[in-house]
């Protein structure tokens, strides 16, 4: 199966994410901080811009990503690792060398059986480079 589509995938994991964050510590506080609004709404953004299929959501996300990594660390944890990889510059420093491998290696896989009209279950295949 290769109706895959890493653009989609991606933004299905943001709007999940952004659904736990938003129960959590400091974004169910009443008011919000400020900071913790800006955080919130640029994912907002990134989100929005990703349904609109805005070229530079790649550059918001990036930066996103950054913050999270960087304001949130305790939070950080909970963003699905392929969200990393599909926003790719910046974001990339924070996978492992071994899972920017099997980045690597899973995205060359499906981009050979999509060339050659293979069947590829991208998520199963996904699902069984993480599990090891």
């Amino acid at each position: 199966m290769n109706a895959f589509n890493p653009r989609h995938h991606t933004l299905i994991l943001l709007k999940e994410f952004h659904n736990v964050m938003e129960q959590g510590f400091p974004f169910n506080l009443s008011p919000i901080p400020e900071e913790d609004i800006s955080f919130s709404t640029q994912l907002t953004t990134t989100i929005e811009a990703m349904e609109n299929n805005q070229d530079d959501y790649r550059d918001t996300g990036q930066h996103w990503i950054s913050r999270l990594f960087r304001n949130y660390p305790l939070l950080a944890p909970r963003l699905d690792r392929y969200v990393l990889w599909h926003f790719a510059g910046e974001a990339l420093h924070f996978l492992t060398n071994t899972e920017l491998e099997k980045f690597q290696a899973l995205e060359e896989a499906w981009l050979a059986a999509l060339d050659n009209n293979a069947e590829f279950d991208f998520l199963e295949r996904l699902t069984e480079a993480f599990k090891r």
